[in-house]
């Protein structure tokens, strides 16, 4: 498959599904209905699932699309798929219904469990981040981006969330308390695809997270990664797409973070 045609098609189809969240985030009103004890569904991300569902599957027909909004419970089986789209059609969903723009539109080309492309979207600013396996760099609206360089914890600024599984949130308040004494500044800000975009451009140095789900990180993943990043679990272990926990960051703070939160 070429890659660039696939980073083409993406860089046209994601600002479409944009014009989409943008009426939705300017209505008046806005249904939704839990799907979750904290989680909860929009009618602003099913009609752009449906609209992106319809795009792909009309033009790459023989690709599976794997969405947070069509996935099963037990989506096991993807993991053994050889192409396969990851679709994020909203990710930060209680920021896009309280009027908070840190919300973006996540997808990934993902084969055997790697990102080979992956693109988002922030509909209200109109930035587009992206990044292919076979091509240096990682992009902000056709601008060249890198991590940062920041090197000592004490001048990093670390980028978390709360999971919404209830039982993996000792996790995360853990982690806190094994380096807030040793960071600069915490941020947590309600979008998995959206904050890592902020990694990749340097605006914060790392980004933990001890539960996302594929679609949250698929693309954000990779375009960490060819900003210079490097990205594991929590405990220093390879990553795929389907591994839940993540810590990014360059390699200098990951490898001094993974000592302090491990020790």
């Amino acid at each position: 498959m070429n890659l660039s045609e696939v980073s083409n098609y993406l860089l046209d189809l994601l600002p479409r599904a944009g014009q989409i969240l943008r009426r939705y985030f300017h209505a008046e009103t806005l249904t939704k209905k839990m799907k979750g004890k904290l989680d909860f569904v929009t009618a602003a991300d099913l009609a752009v699932d449906k609209f992106i569902h319809d795009k792909l599957s009309h033009d790459y027909p023989k690709i599976p699309i794997f969405s947070e909004e069509t996935a099963p419970k037990d989506f096991s089986g993807f993991k053994g798929s050889d192409y396969l789209w990851v679709v994020d059609p909203l990710d930060g969903t209680a920021n896009f219904s309280r009027g908070d723009a840190n919300f973006s539109i996540s997808i990934a080309l993902v084969r055997n469990s790697k990102s080979l492309v992956g693109a988002i979207f922030l509909p209200v600013s109109s930035r587009m981040f992206w990044a292919q396996k076979d091509r240096e760099g990682a992009y902000w609206n056709g601008r060249r981006i890198y991590i940062s360089q920041t090197s000592k914890l004490r001048d990093a600024v670390v980028c978390t969330d709360w999971s919404h599984i209830l039982g993996t949130r000792e996790l995360t308040t853990q982690f806190l308390s094994k380096i807030y004494y040793q960071v600069c500044q915490f941020k947590i800000l309600g979008s998995a695809a959206t904050d890592m975009t902020l990694l990749a451009r340097g605006g914060v140095d790392i980004y933990h997270h001890v539960h996302l789900m594929p679609w949250d990180i698929a693309a954000a993943a990779l375009i960490v990664e060819k900003a210079g990043g490097k990205i594991t679990d929590s405990y220093g272990n390879s990553w795929d797409v389907f591994t839940p926990g993540i810590l990014a960051a360059n390699p200098q703070l990951h490898q001094k973070l993974l000592k302090v939160i491990n020790h």
